[in-house]
């Protein structure tokens, strides 16, 4: 393991209604949404053919070993989401079961939410009002937590918003005067329902470098959040470990996120088939050629750029 910044690249998220989740994240956080994109119309070497809604040329990425996923890929639909139009941060997927060509819902406990900057030019009360008139589902909450707990002594408190699928996405206020102009400025962590907490904290530890930022256990809520950071600081991934009133562990796990990526973490894993991996730009490919995949202890993918 070096001593690279370890950061959040982007998040791929299994969604129940694409169409749905694509105008949430264009209508509420202004992201810019390129697809959707039926996997099918990929070529065997993994090029989009066709001309794409909304792609503007940006959207010709490829997909990993295209011929071990090809059943997959044919009932697969995704679109990317972009807060600057240059590199993506989300990827959104929606499936459907070959059997009956149903949509698959999103179930279980797997990512919890993500936290994103907003850009200094928002001002976040006006943004809470706003959100209150398109009747979106928001609150505000204690910054780095789950958007319930609030403190009344706490300086600044963070918007939290649910996305179609139940997903908190907290929005933090970013005071640089350098900001990029657009309305997020990019992600900052990554918040994932874990089973055992001390387990994948000691995990991402021994794999990833990172330190304990804080350990933050809700009195008699059964609810546990352990902030973990990189070498240098910077914060990346929050630990969300549930208890029930026996005691006794929720389970982590279901069907909700396909893999998150984060840079500065290369010789970590294996490269797999199983994660879906497309890119933007097409001239930039080489650049996530040392691209490989690992599992932690609860089954999540984690791509190591």
């Amino acid at each position: 393991m070096n001593d690279t910044t370890i950061t959040l690249d982007h998040i791929a998220l299994q969604v129940t209604n694409l169409e749905r989740s694509i105008r949430f994240y264009q209508d509420i956080l202004h992201m810019q949404a390129y697809g959707p994109v039926h996997l099918g119309m990929l070529s065997t070497g993994g090029r989009i053919l066709g001309k794409v809604a909304g792609a503007k040329g940006l959207l010709k990425g490829i997909i990993g070993s295209i011929s071990s996923r090809a059943l997959r890929d044919q009932y697969t639909d995704v679109a990317l989401l972009s807060s600057n139009g240059r590199l993506y941060d989300i990827l959104l997927i929606q499936e459907r079961y070959p059997e009956t060509n149903a949509t698959r819902s999103v179930d279980g406990h797997t990512i919890f939410g993500f936290s994103c900057f907003l850009s200094s030019a928002v001002d976040s009360e006006i943004l809470g009002w706003d959100l209150h008139q398109a009747e979106a589902d928001f609150s505000w909450g204690d910054p780095g937590l789950d958007g319930t707990i609030f403190s009344q002594d706490c300086p600044n408190h963070s918007l939290y918003v649910r996305d179609p699928d139940g997903r908190i996405i907290e929005l933090i206020p970013n005071a640089s005067d350098d900001a990029p102009p657009s309305f997020i400025t990019g992600l900052n962590t990554i918040t994932l329902h874990v089973t055992y907490p001390d387990k994948s904290k000691q995990f991402y530890c021994d794999k990833f470098g990172m330190k304990v930022e804080s350990d933050f256990t809700g009195k008699g809520l059964g609810k546990r959040f352990i902030r973990l950071k990189s070498t240098d600081g910077k914060g990346c991934l929050i630990l969300y470990g549930q208890t029930k009133p026996d005691g006794n562990p929720i389970e982590a796990g279901g069907y909700g996120l396909d893999h998150f990526a984060i840079t500065g973490c290369q010789g970590v894993g294996e490269k797999s088939t199983d994660a879906i991996d497309i890119r933007m730009d097409p001239e930039k490919l080489s650049e996530h050629t040392t691209s490989s995949y690992i599992r932690d202890s609860d089954g999540y993918w984690i791509e190591c750029i």
